[in-house]
């Protein structure tokens, strides 16, 4: 086989391997996480979260957050998240 022709197919293998990781990288959507503000769900489901971030258990407000709204992991902790920092709470 040619050195000419090895390298159309190397060029051609690499542009088919970055069009597919770029087709996919853009299917996921990248970093952008949507969420509903703790702020704007039920008072009893605000009090629920309140209570366990008083505890300093974020893993049990994530659960309720995802539990009141059906939202996905990554969508509660940074409801969550965010929703501790504007209220002052600790970062971790």
């Amino acid at each position: 086989m040619s050195p000419l022709l090895k390298l159309v197919l190397v060029v051609a293998v690499l542009v088919a391997v970055w069009y597919v990781v770029r087709a996919v990288r853009a299917q996921q959507g990248g970093a952008d996480v949507t969420f509903t503000p703790v702020e704007e769900l039920a008072p009893d489901v605000r009090q629920v979260i309140d209570a366990s971030l008083a505890q300093g258990q974020a893993v049990a407000a994530i659960k309720h957050y995802r539990a009141a709204t059906g939202a996905g992991l990554a969508q509660s902790k940074a409801a969550v998240e965010t929703y501790r920092w504007k209220h002052g709470g600790p970062a971790r």
